[in-house]
């Protein structure tokens, strides 16, 4: 997301579709990337449910409550007072806000699909199951999987169990160095590989 760059003497180069995003338009970056970050930000206290999903007003009342109903949040809506009451993140669990995070995501992709007709990009997911139950973390897999199946998807993650069915591939980094690399299962057959130790310390 370009919030530090590297200094020039580091000689780092990143690329997605072999375009540099260090020379890319910061904006322009910002708006095709869509981020699920471990802590989510809201809006001022007594903006409604609705801005706090869909702050550009792009989707309909429908959409927006299809997408609560999807994350689960549609109780703490009715709750509330229904899609325009006025709301605050504190009102919410840690677990709750990663998954009105993960809804505020899934708004992003289906307002660049509906303004673009284009569907795809790149989905980065920081920790995002770091506050919630097992129960949680399978329905948020879920969503993913269904509404971001044409992303290319970057996730940071501790929590192994349920990656390992997840993802195409695993980064393990010691220290800023990347220490192994490959498909989670011919990883965990490494018995005495990094991945297959962390795995383990997990259970």
């Amino acid at each position: 997301m370009r919030l530090l760059d590297p200094a020039p003497s580091a000689g780092l180069t990143f690329a997605i579709d072999s375009i540099d995003i260090l020379k890319a338009n910061r904006t322009t970056l910002r708006s095709r990337i869509i981020a699920v970050p471990q802590e989510c930000v809201f809006l001022p206290d007594g903006s409604s449910i609705k801005s706090n999903i869909d702050p550009t007003e792009t989707i309909t009342d429908a959409e927006c409550q299809d997408i609560l109903d999807m994350v689960q949040l549609a109780a703490f809506a009715a709750l509330q007072g229904g899609l325009n009451a006025p709301m605050s993140g504190d009102q919410l669990s840690a677990g709750q806000q990663q998954l009105f995070s993960l809804g505020r995501a899934v708004y992003r992709r289906r307002a660049k699909l509906q303004t673009t007709g284009r569907d795809g990009g790149v989905l980065l997911l920081d920790e995002i199951s770091s506050s919630v139950d097992r129960n949680t973390e399978v329905l948020m897999h879920g969503v993913i999987s269904r509404e971001f199946a044409a992303y290319t998807i970057v996730a940071v993650a501790h929590r192994l169990e349920l990656m390992v069915d997840f993802v195409d591939r695993v980064v393990v980094l010691d220290r800023g160095s990347v220490i192994e690399q490959g498909a989670p299962k011919d990883l965990l057959a490494v018995v005495d590989g990094a991945f297959c130790r962390l795995y383990r310390a997990g259970h």
